[in-house]
């Protein structure tokens, strides 16, 4: 039988060899949930499949596990590694705001004050764009 091995949702992928069963956000459409099958080959091949019911949505997770055992007897390994990158708190917050990535977040600061330096400002461009131009 396959074992099961858990992964956190920031969790990175393990080492090939290995086979991933991944529940993730669709790109275009952050409210959406999609299953991939990844086969991680020795060498770094990596293979990756969208599972889908019949009918074009997303397969339902029994039958995806099954689909990923298969994959990892055929690939010679007795494990199936989960991951859910839907389950992080980051994305639980996204996910209350219907997909706003833009929720909770800070102001971004880019200044590195431990060695002195302040991030770009629009206000600065004068200063760095002195030089004549040459066309």
């Amino acid at each position: 039988m396959t074992q099961i091995r858990m992964l956190e949702p920031h969790d990175p992928l393990p080492d090939a060899p290995a086979v991933v069963l991944m529940r993730r956000f669709e790109e275009d459409d952050p409210r959406q949930a999609m299953i991939e099958l990844i086969v991680l080959e020795p060498g770094g091949r990596e293979h990756n499949r969208r599972l889908l019911a019949g009918d074009g949505s997303p397969m339902p997770w029994d039958a995806a596990n099954r689909e990923a055992a298969a994959a990892a007897q055929e690939e010679g390994l007795d494990a199936v590694y989960h991951v859910d990158r839907t389950r992080g708190p980051r994305e639980s917050e996204i996910l209350g705001h219907g997909g706003d990535h833009s929720v909770g977040m800070d102001k971004l600061v880019d200044d590195d004050l431990e060695d002195g330096e302040h991030g770009p400002d629009m206000r600065d461009e004068a200063l760095h764009h002195t030089a004549p131009r040459r066309f």
